[in-house]
């Protein structure tokens, strides 16, 4: 019989090599897995292994991420998910898979990732710790959900688990940018017609103007100098708005100043509601998600927490996770918070005394993801009236004081 050299990760993360008989791979295959092994590679003795490539020519001449994207998408993630499920309970070893799944993805980036995880993984990493090392792509709630899959064996469910929530966050998140497509175009058209108006227009009326020897009512005089203003500093305009972006940016961006930025976007009207709204779904569709896979309810908190996008709301619920840890029980511990909304205490209680945790949470997280749909919804139809309405204030305003010396004009003409 055939001899097999395979490598696998034991359920407390240890690398094993070693080499088995069997009279065919799925044997083996079968063999490992009922000892508990999570499967790496398996290679037959004396198989040959793949030549590669010399990597001038891979990189220059027969590039696989030729053609592809930069960028790495929601949708990337979730099909990575998915399909690397189907893989490994189809009984495709790790490394085969990932080797696999590179080669399909459409982000040339997520690809050259997946090779650098297989070359995590050969050097004996776990698949969790390979993903960890790119915190940018693969977020705490990936790196949470695949530790659960290794530490429990059953990698492929709880991936199936992550794809199926990946998928419903991918349908919300269109609803809520769809809603925004409106608005946005209408901004972006004001702001371009009031480009266009002040640096184009405005200065030929004010040539015509003076030409004629016109005397300017106080409102044209105004818009006059205001263009003239915008156009001898359009250069220092434009890098005082490309700097104040960019403070704005380093402000909510930089670890020491975000803590400020986090509780002051709170507190503002309307944005602030929006923004602790999406927070409270982010937490509960991750404590979900975490605790159906197997979570431990401590260890769900710290990673839910980290995923809320907000220092202020991160800071209470490590709090709350250390009370937990201690021995108090959640719903207590969000009550005591003051910071939620009652729905979630209650709901935590009632999960806790009928053991439903990740069923209590899933409907919470769907009752905040409709909530939030609503609310950005009817914010987005009572902006767009207003958007309009200043558009014609605005650009009816300047037309009114451009048409102001030409009716002085035709009075004068007619006096005459």
């Amino acid at each position: 019989m055939p001899k097999y050299s395979y490598r696998a990760k034991t359920k407390d993360a240890r690398t094993i090599r070693d080499v088995e008989t069997a009279s065919s791979k799925d044997e083996l295959i079968g063999k490992l897995r009922a000892r508990g092994l999570f499967i790496v590679s398996i290679r037959e003795v004396g198989e040959k292994k793949e030549r590669k490539t010399p990597s001038f020519f891979s990189v220059s001449l027969f590039s696989k991420t030729k053609g592809k994207r930069s960028s790495i998408k929601l949708l990337d993630l979730t099909l990575l998910a998915r399909n690397l499920a189907t893989t490994l309970s189809s009984g495709v070893t790790l490394l085969r898979s990932l080797e696999i799944l590179a080669t399909q993805t459409e982000s040339g980036k997520l690809e050259n990732i997946l090779k650098e995880c297989s070359q995590h993984i050969r050097a004996g990493l776990s698949l969790s710790e390979a993903v960890a090392k790119y915190p940018r792509v693969f977020s705490n709630l990936w790196q949470g959900i695949v530790e659960v899959g290794e530490a429990s064996g059953n990698l492929p469910l709880v991936l199936e688990r992550l794809a199926d929530y990946l998928e419903m966050r991918m349908d919300f998140e269109r609803k809520v940018k769809s809603a925004r497509v409106y608005p946005t175009i209408l901004i972006c058209a004001a702001i371009v017609a009031l480009f266009i108006f002040f640096k184009f227009i405005l200065p030929k009326f004010l040539e015509i103007f003076n030409q004629m020897k016109v005397e300017l009512p106080l409102p044209t005089k105004i818009i006059f100098n205001i263009s003239q203003v915008f156009e001898k500093n359009f250069l220092f305009i434009i890098i005082g708005i490309i700097l104040l972006i960019s403070g704005f940016t380093f402000f909510t961006k930089n670890p020491q100043t975000k803590k400020v930025w986090d509780k002051v976007i709170l507190k503002m009207p309307v944005l602030g509601g929006l923004v602790f709204l999406g927070a409270l779904e982010r937490l509960t569709s991750t404590i979900f998600i975490l605790l159906e896979s197997g979570l431990p309810l401590v260890y769900t908190l710290e990673v839910a927490a980290r995923g809320m996008g907000n220092t202020f709301l991160e800071k209470n619920i490590i709090s709350a996770k250390e009370k937990v840890r201690g021995g108090a029980s959640l719903s207590e511990e969000f009550r005591k918070l003051d910071l939620f909304p009652m729905l979630i205490s209650e709901m935590a209680k009632i999960g806790e005394e009928t053991g439903s945790m990740p069923q209590v949470f899933k409907k919470i997280s769907a009752h905040y993801q409709r909530e939030l749909t609503v609310r950005v919804e009817r914010l987005v139809s009572a902006f767009e009236p207003l958007i309009i309405l200043f558009m014609g204030v605005i650009i009816g305003g300047m037309v009114i004081s451009l048409f102001l010396p030409l009716f002085k004009l035709g009075t004068m003409g007619g006096g005459g």
